[in-house]
């Protein structure tokens, strides 16, 4: 393995766990039917981060931008989705115009499906999905493990949509290497295609890609950068071989190799 990695820089990364029964985050290419990434997108987990520390909408864009931070995510258990029909009601008078004047619905509850990711198991359970944050500022960084560690949150986090909250567990601040891999190595986190250059499947891996995920927004909210990523079902470690960053931890005593997102 030691061969294979090169250009090694010692960093630390705030390691911590997202946990919830349902989740949503929604495709922003979809339009009747509200469908959902399997994943939090880097720019909902940049939102999840900014709310904990007290960002405003629209004011941590660019501290948390690809150029300043780096994350990574690793999928802890498989998930499945699920279809719920849910009644909207248009409450903000404010954004009705001529146009939407003239919807039915307006007066009553419109009926939207809904698409929800939930723990691909028998039993009520919770998604799983653990978080690696390096920030190059180090007070931010020591701003949020203060709050990581006291449970004190600005803005309360959630999977996607408001009202499915999540329960955040904080792992810990964990010393890290940076390298650029010259072989192939074994990846527990999801992997952006545009850093893939071949990938080596083995026997009892189910490998997904997840297409069109937003990545980084400019200050006006508009998309910046669009990746598509692969990961294996239940977060077990693929064998790629990579042309970008990865890093290297270690968490409760087992190794681990990721990409940033």
């Amino acid at each position: 393995m030691l061969e294979s990695l090169l250009s090694f820089r010692r960093k630390t990364l705030i390691v911590f766990d997202l946990f919830g029964y349902f989740a949503h985050f929604r495709k922003h290419f979809s339009t009747t039917s509200s469908l959902s990434y399997t994943f939090p997108p880097r720019t909902t987990l940049c939102g999840i981060i900014a709310g904990i520390l007290g960002y405003n909408r629209d004011e941590y864009y660019e501290v948390f931008s690809s150029e300043n931070c780096k994350i990574g995510l690793q999928i802890m258990k498989s998930v499945r989705r699920l279809i719920q029909v849910v009644n909207y009601l248009m409450t903000d008078e404010d954004s009705i115009g001529l146009f939407k004047r003239t919807f039915r619905w307006l007066d009553k509850p419109a009926q939207i499906r809904l698409e929800l990711i939930t723990a691909d198991e028998r039993i009520p359970s919770e998604v799983h999905y653990r978080i690696f944050f390096h920030h190059e500022d180090a007070e931010l960084m020591k701003s949020l493990e203060d709050r990581m560690f006291s449970g004190k949150f600005y803005y309360p986090p959630s999977l996607g949509t408001a009202n499915n909250l999540a329960t955040i567990r904080y792992i810990g601040n964990v010393k890290t290497e940076f390298f650029q891999p010259s072989g192939g190595i074994y990846v527990s986190t999801v992997i952006p295609l545009s850093v893939v250059k071949s990938i080596e499947p083995e026997k009892g891996l189910r490998i997904h890609r997840e297409e069109l995920v937003p990545a980084d927004f400019f200050n006006d909210r508009t998309l910046k950068r669009i990746e598509s990523y692969i990961y294996e079902e239940a977060g077990k470690p693929i064998k790629v071989k990579i042309d970008g960053i990865a890093f290297k931890c270690e968490i409760d005593g087992v190794e681990l190799i990721g990409t940033f997102m």
